[in-house]
């Protein structure tokens, strides 16, 4: 199968060194992402370190999933709105044996899944692949129902790598249908959050996302804003990426200040 030039950008980007365990690393070396490397070299030009800035959002994902999940062995559950061909699921059932995800994207997830089966064993399901549009909030609720999703245990809701491209009012009604009780969100600041020198990158970089993919609109957000659209939640946690580059590699490289990054990950509890 041939992926989008978009969705093998991001994967590209990414890399296989995010992820610890030997099925999410199979899983993605089976993907052919030539497709984006067209697109990947465009993006380089404007900004060279661009897929530091990726790892470190998976890096600080994770981060707060472990904030989040304070028993290792705990049965929760994970949704991940527009999970696209990553392997972000995939690695989290190996690190958190009993929980069950359930990744939502509108294509791709019935070959997604014949592809995670080609990569190990699938006998005792742990993961759900789930095509559902995010844009009709109420049809993705009777979907993650429909398989198996339980609204009475513990959830865990992921933004990663969307936020900019859903309208905020969908934001607020995927939040408000499913009611998780926590949900981890990824976001591109605010202009006036980002040093001025540093805030061309982003517009540049989306300038050509926005036109590959046909966007007219990227959304950013703050946290006072995120803590308004999920309601019944509040900001526990916010990794900048000054945070996440320290975190990750032991220096400062790229992202020397608070304002020198223009993403963000944040934790949001009930």
């Amino acid at each position: 199968m041939k992926l989008s030039s978009t969705s093998a950008l991001v994967l590209l980007w990414a890399g296989q060194d995010c992820y610890r365990s030997e099925w999410a690393r199979n899983f993605l070396g089976r993907l052919n992402l030539e497709e984006g490397r067209p697109l990947y070299e465009k993006c380089a030009a404007i900004c060279p370190y661009y897929d530091q800035v990726i790892k470190n959002r998976k890096f600080g994902v994770f981060h707060l999933i472990e904030q989040a999940f304070s028993d290792r062995n705990g049965h929760y559950q994970v949704i991940i709105a527009g999970a696209g061909l990553d392997a972000l699921g995939i690695e989290v059932t190996e690190r958190y044996p009993n929980v069950k995800v359930f990744e939502l994207d509108r294509e791709n997830m019935g070959w997604k899944f014949n592809l995670y089966g080609e990569t190990g064993d699938i006998s005792k399901p742990k993961i759900f692949f789930i095509e559902t549009d995010l844009l009709t909030p109420s049809s993705v609720y009777k979907s993650l129902v429909v398989h198996g999703w339980d609204s009475m245990k513990e959830t865990l809701m992921i933004f990663e790598g969307i936020s900019y491209y859903l309208p905020a009012e969908i934001l607020r009604k995927l939040v408000r249908v499913v009611r998780p009780d926590w949900a981890i969100v990824e976001f591109l600041k605010q202009n006036d959050k980002i040093d001025a020198d540093k805030a061309v990158i982003p517009k540049k970089i989306f300038d050509v996302i926005s036109n590959e993919c046909g966007l007219s609109h990227i959304k950013r957000y703050s946290g006072s804003e995120l803590e308004k659209y999920c309601a019944d939640m509040s900001v526990s946690d916010t990794c900048s990426m000054k945070f996440l580059e320290m975190a990750r590699t032991g220096a400062n490289r790229y992202f020397p200040a608070e304002d020198s990054g223009w993403i963000e990950v944040c934790l949001l509890a009930k």
